[in-house]
């Protein structure tokens, strides 16, 4: 209790490796039930436990859990799932490990025969293994200890053991299914700990006596008639049904037969009035048919005996009695084994070792890991999906949620596989996505005719039925249309009408798959667990195939291009765990502009404006939100992202032409705008001085300083200053790596690396001439986007600085030289002057792929 009286909230998570579900509880309950797999814990298991900070939250959770455990069903014994799995799925995997095996290196599923291991499954691989129970799952309903009665019945056998345990509690019975196959899955879980190997221990016991018959025959041919034989072996057989009205089932015949399959003894107890009885209910049973020397594990040492036990004075249910983990394996001693069964009684010492203080060790310490048990599951998992078009799983839930909710029982499994492939070829199957239960549409034809349940509701709600018209039912979950032919109504199952779940009332229904997915629409919640501090349920979130941590934001944006205005909203993901995830706003922008104005030429300006909207809209957002990653870790990702060629429209932009500052888009606009006008201002002037520059060719091109600091500098030299500022670290110089892609019209491309004082008109010639070895005079050099040709109005201008900035392309033509005026070649040449080594201007200039258009 608080301070104020209210209840204290705790939450903590299911301590099974496979469920690790988050479960609510008022602080005074000492064991929780868990609402995923159905254990139950002490609260001392349970992992992360804390107190809930938020109230609304523990309530809401609180009552949730409260509601579902009294509406769904209880899972009983069979259907509690340990790590993922229950006895039932373990029950459906059984047949094919009769036939399969597990391949060690890619952990797959192959038949024995292909991997020279026979036909069938030899238990007697299982002979030296033993199940030892972890001390939290002693409690387990349905994988730990036995609640059926036994720690009542067998409580002095038990607490005669446990006297010679030095007092600890060392043998535990342990619960095994009594749906006629009880002794089978008591040894299969006494061997592995599941009842994963009922079905081939079942087949291996019809073979042994099939080929050893004739021996078993004289063997026990004062107690067992001929005629009896062929019964016996009958009730092997894993789809053995009994005739009516006789009580068949496995007896100590089978238990014999059982030890010699797996070569080990088996010590069946009962209580203590039944071991002093002259019954044979308690009996130990060696494996005679075989010779001790294969009753030997790899050591040359004795398999240990398994033990099993009566559950009850019926005598009608075996279960298993097991050692615990981490504690010493349980002895027997020898005044409490029962006598040898079926052969001589001096046969006990060839078969059991007993140790100096005369009790023998039961079970033993080799035991099967649960990842390599997890693992053949999962292997059998996919045969069974391949098989069927159904997952056990689902399978199981089925059992669960349909056939125990009409009261039926003792359904076979595999009539429970053909009523779930039919239910999901018609889609009739559901899945509740608040409570995870399953329910199914049930149609009864006669509903559909005249004078039935559907056909009437029909006919009062809408009077005359039409003919082809659907009509839905919201009660029963199907949309009917009306057959007039038939005079009936036809079900529809491929409309989903199912509103409300039978178990819990939710409206959040979904169908299903074979593999037991739900088919979910855009913002459900699913079940894979999200670590996002912004959504409070702890889940990831369907989207468009794919699952996120978080639900996206709607942003709107506004479309104007050639006097149509569109409004529209895109989804913007962010703050997501997995980088991949995040937003790429150019992705974004270019899908919603390609939507409403598709291969429209030049619509590139209009990308840019919707780019602008998303990031203002995404950067408000996040300052307020003021929660979770930060948002720069998805802007970084998203940039980089974006430096890719983007398509807009018919023509390609790059990275430049969007990810650059308003001032280099101000700055590009100025340059397309007056750069022509300059252009032909300077061409005026140039037969003028045509004379006046010829005579000072060999003057040295102007310096640096005198150009950036005279006040005529022309409009582009400006420019390019302007520009390259934007590009330049605090101290002047450009910044790491800065370089333009240089590409010739004849495939040839390369980059080149800016310097620190700019670039001239004759510099860049030069570059190319020895780049790629094209002459000056074959040089029409265009830049920008849409390309313009790049060159001075004058010869005066050749050694201004040229406007070029990090990331932009040059697009170099290349002319055929005209030979009939040699005069003007010679002209350009001497122009140029003193030619600048390509290496000082470009030390690290590097072919590169072409990027994907």
């Amino acid at each position: 209790m608080t301070t104020e009286g209210k209840i204290k909230v705790l939450c903590g998570s299911c301590p099974d490796g496979q469920c690790q579900a988050k479960l609510f509880f008022p602080s005074y309950d000492t064991s929780i039930e868990c609402t995923s797999c159905g254990q139950r814990h002490e609260r001392r298991f349970l992992k992360n436990v804390q107190e809930v900070s938020n109230p609304g939250v523990a309530l809401h959770n609180m009552i949730k859990n409260i509601l579902v455990s009294n509406v769904m069903p209880k899972r009983g014994a069979e259907m509690v799932k340990v790590l993922g799995l229950s006895n039932y799925h373990c029950k459906l995997l059984s047949p094919l490990l009769t036939y399969y095996g597990m391949e060690k290196k890619s952990g797959k599923a192959v038949l024995l025969r292909e991997m020279n291991q026979g036909d069938m499954f030899d238990c007697s691989l299982l002979g030296d293994r033993a199940f030892l129970l972890d001390p939290e799952h002693i409690s387990v309903v349905g994988y730990g200890r036995d609640v059926s009665g036994s720690m009542s019945y067998l409580s002095g056998t038990l607490e005669q053991i446990k006297m010679y345990n030095d007092g600890e509690e060392r043998l535990i019975p342990i619960h095994a299914d009594g749906d006629g196959h009880c002794l089978v899955h008591a040894v299969s879980r006494a061997l592995v700990g599941r009842e994963l190997f009922w079905h081939p221990l079942r087949c291996n016991l019809k073979t042994h006596f099939e080929q050893n018959l004739d021996e078993y025959k004289k063997l026990f041919r004062d107690f067992i008639a001929d005629q009896e034989w062929k019964a016996i072996i009958d009730e092997c057989d894993p789809d053995f049904i009994p005739p009516e009205n006789e009580l068949l089932g496995l007896r100590n015949i089978h238990i014999f037969g059982l030890a010699n399959v797996l070569k080990r003894p088996i010590v069946l107890l009962d209580s203590l009035a039944g071991m002093q009885s002259l019954g044979d209910y308690a009996a130990l049973f060696l494996p005679a048919m075989v010779t001790p020397e294969e009753c030997c594990s790899r050591d040359g040492l004795l398999h240990k005996p398994l033990c099993l036990a009566w559950s009850s004075h019926g005598h009608n249910h075996y279960i298993a009695l097991v050692g615990v983990r981490k504690r010493s394996l349980p002895r027997l001693p020898k005044s409490l084994v029962p006598k040898v069964w079926g052969v001589p009684q001096g046969l006990i010492d060839k078969y059991v070792k007993f140790e100096d203080n005369n009790c023998c060790i039961l079970g033993g310490d080799r035991t099967l890991g649960d990842s390599y048990v997890l693992r053949l599951a999962k292997a059998m998992e996919e045969v069974f999906w391949k098989r069927y078009g159904v997952h056990p799983e689902l399978i199981a839930d089925v059992h669960q949620y349909v056939y125990r909710r009409t009261g039926i029982v003792g359904v076979k499994p595999q009539m429970v596989v053909q009523a779930t492939q039919k239910s999901i070829q018609e889609q009739r199957l559901y899945r509740c996505l608040t409570c995870d239960a399953i329910c199914e549409v049930i149609v009864v034809s006669e509903w559909l005719k005249p004078g039935g349940t559907l056909y009437k509701t029909a006919t009062q709600n809408h009077g005359q039925l039409q003919q082809d018209k659907l009509y839905s039912f919201p009660m029963q979950g199907v949309i009917c249309r009306y057959d007039g032919s038939r005079d009936e109504l036809i079900p529809d199952f491929s409309r989903e009408a199912l509103e409300k779940c039978t178990w819990c009332q939710g409206t959040q229904m979904r169908l299903v798959n074979g593999d037991g997915t739900a088919r979910y629409r855009n913002g459900d919640r699913t079940k894979t667990r999200s670590k996002s501090t912004l959504c409070n349920c702890g889940f990831k979130h369907y989207w468009d195939g794919k699952e996120y941590d978080n639900i996206p934001l709607e942003l709107p944006v506004v479309l104007e291009w050639n006097n149509k205005v569109v409004r529209d909203t895109v989804l913007w993901f962010q703050n997501e765990s997995d980088l991949s995830l995040n937003s790429n706003v150019y992705d974004v922008a270019s899908a919603v502009v390609q939507k409403h104005f598709p291969g429209v030429f030049g619509s590139e300006r209009l990308l840019q404006r919707v780019v602008d909207q998303i990031l203002e809209q995404t950067k408000d957002h996040t300052k307020d939100q003021g929660k979770g990653p930060p948002v720069d870790g998805a802007t970084c990702h998203m940039t980089e992202t974006a430096q890719k060629l983007i398509i807009g429209g018919a023509g390609i932009l790059h990275k430049e032409e969007l990810g650059v500052s308003k001032t280099e888009r101000g700055i590009q606009r100025q340059i397309a705008e007056k750069v022509s006008k300059q252009q032909q201002k300077f061409t005026d002037k140039v037969k003028a001085k045509r004379g006046a520059l010829k005579s000072d060719r060999t003057a040295s091109p102007p310096s640096r300083s005198s150009s950036s600091s005279s006040p005529t500098a022309s409009p582009t030299e400006r420019t390019a200053r302007e520009t390259r500022s934007e590009t330049t670290s605090p101290s002047g110089s450009p910044s790491k790596g800065s370089f333009v892609r240089v590409v010739t019209s004849d495939g040839q491309q390369a980059r080149m690396q800016l310097r620190p004082e700019g670039i001239t008109f004759i510099q860049l010639q030069t570059w190319i001439q020895e780049k790629f070895g094209v002459e000056p005079a074959q040089q029409r050099v265009k830049w920008g986007f849409p390309l313009r040709e790049l060159k001075p109005s004058c010869e005066e201008q050749e050694n201004s600085l040229v406007p070029l900035a990090h990331g932009d392309k040059v697009t170099v033509e290349v002319q055929p030289i005209i030979i009939s005026e040699p005069q003007e070649i010679t002209e350009t040449l001497a122009v140029a002057g003193p030619s600048l080594s390509s290496s000082s201007l470009d030390s690290e200039v590097t072919k590169f792929d072409m990027l994907k258009q």
